[in-house]
């Protein structure tokens, strides 16, 4: 069965808006399973372009966590969703 879901998928292989859509949805559908349950409840993805993620923070004390803990982070989301991060910027 073709589901929204799985067309934006498959348009994501050869288009990078849909790519982008792609990315951004499967990242806030797994942000607990990225970040951590009291993290997650304070992030926002903004922007994936060309390897590099954009997050906005609620509160600056986890956006310096958020930026503290990148390296870890960008591992998680490779292992989690197969996509490479090069670099997170990280705004409050």
């Amino acid at each position: 069965m073709l589901t929204l879901k799985n067309a934006i998928k498959e348009l994501s292989r050869t288009n990078s808006f849909f790519q982008k859509v792609y990315f951004l949805s499967i990242l806030s559908e797994k942000s607990q399973e990225i970040f951590g349950q009291i993290i997650a409840k304070h992030i926002k993805f903004i922007e994936y372009k060309e390897g590099t993620l954009s997050i906005e923070c609620d509160d600056c004390v986890w956006a310096s966590e958020i930026r503290k803990m990148s390296r870890q982070i960008k591992k998680r989301i490779y292992d989690i969703v197969q996509i490479k991060v090069d670099k997170i910027i990280v705004s409050c």
